[in-house]
């Protein structure tokens, strides 16, 4: 138990020393049903049974959550004896601590499709209609540990789950959880010893989320353009009371941007400038520094090839404003950039190099 809590304590700890600045935290919805197992002596086909679980969680940071659910419907088991089977019902609110793996082991990916998480936690099941097991008893059959009408028991219950990616706010959802309860809960001593009784759900649901930010639109760092030269005039010059407005002209090398395309290309599912797109964007904009007049038009696309219709649009959204954000940062005026983000429809390449934000002067 001591190991356990220090697992736990230590997954926290790294949850919550995440990035702030690229998450924004948010409240998820989860509706499951499935079937459960309830372990006893009978076959494995007999003591299966319906299960349902409905929560409400709220994401923290991109590692660590917390969700209240509503769980249980039916349970079963057999006497020890004859084999008699015996049904109860039981609901049971929890709480769970929840653990994103894909963030733990390969770092935060608001597009990731198939995502999954371990969570650990506890509840109280409120158990009733146990009819059957009572019949059972007052017939001859012993169970030993028969609890009417009604008990709360405790519970402890951990499992894994995955979120698979449908759109930004909607996800396709299956989970295995195992619970633990005490050896009452299914009104009968186990064979050997008074052991925690067990019961194993498998369900598949829908996860949906509300809130939450788009992927992170910073910047990355790159070797700046020079453009003081107006400044470092003055510091040179201090007796002249006026700097010439004239555009200070810049070696761009060849002239690409006039009458032709230029393209921006990113890496699978990611709106982050590469390193070697970065000496193409600089270029352009030394070009626009040296042209105040022209006005170009930021073109975003996806790869219809990989991800669903929604995810690339988002995605080509993401890419032609981190394109923008690099231009406008670098001194150009916002009135100057137009965008339009197209996600997959229009496919101006072949394969991989639909992933690009295409630069047309205007």
């Amino acid at each position: 138990m001591k190991k356990l809590s220090f697992v736990v304590a230590l997954l926290a700890a790294f949850a919550f020393s995440a990035k702030a600045q690229e998450f924004e935290p948010g409240v998820y919805l989860q509706l499951q049903g499935g079937a459960a197992y309830d372990v006893g002596e009978a076959s494995f086909g007999k003591l299966i049974s319906p299960a349902a679980q409905a929560a409400i969680g709220y994401r923290f940071n991109e590692i660590f959550g917390a969700r209240i659910s509503v769980n249980g419907w039916q349970a079963r088991n057999y006497t020890s004896g004859s084999e008699l089977l015996y049904k109860y019902r039981f609901v049971q609110p929890a709480l769970d601590l929840q653990f994103d793996l894909g963030t733990l082991f390969a770092g935060w990916n608001p597009h990731r499709v198939f995502n999954t998480y371990w969570f650990i936690g506890g509840g109280a099941p409120i158990a009733f209609d146990n009819e059957d097991a009572i019949d059972l008893h007052q017939n001859g059959e012993k169970l030993s540990l028969l609890w009417e009408p009604t008990k709360v028991f405790w519970g402890a219950r951990t499992g894994l789950g995955a979120d698979i990616r449908l759109s930004k706010h909607v996800a396709f959802n299956l989970e295995l959880n195992a619970n633990m309860y005490p050896d009452t809960f299914n009104s009968k001593k186990n064979v050997e010893a008074r052991n925690p009784d067990f019961r194993f759900n498998a369900l598949a649901g829908f996860t949906f989320r509300f809130g939450g930010k788009k992927a992170p639109k910073a910047a990355p760092a790159v070797v700046p353009i020079p453009h003081q030269h107006q400044e470092e005039a003055r510091e040179e010059s201090p007796r002249r009371n006026t700097v010439s407005e004239e555009p200070v002209k810049e070696d761009v090398g060849p002239a690409i941007y006039q009458g032709a395309d230029v393209d921006i290309f990113f890496d699978l599912n990611q709106s982050k400038i590469r390193e070697d797109q970065v000496l193409t964007l600089n270029r352009l904009v030394s070009f626009l520094r040296n042209n105040p007049d022209i006005r170009i038009q930021l073109d975003g696309y996806a790869d219809r090839g990989t991800g669903t219709p929604e995810i690339n649009q988002e995605l080509s959204e993401q890419r032609v404003a981190a394109v923008r954000q690099f231009i406008v940062s670098r001194g150009i005026e916002n009135s100057r950039v137009k965008t339009a983000a197209h996600g997959d429809t229009v496919q101006p390449f072949s394969g991989a190099k639909n992933r690009v934000v295409t630069c047309r002067v205007r």
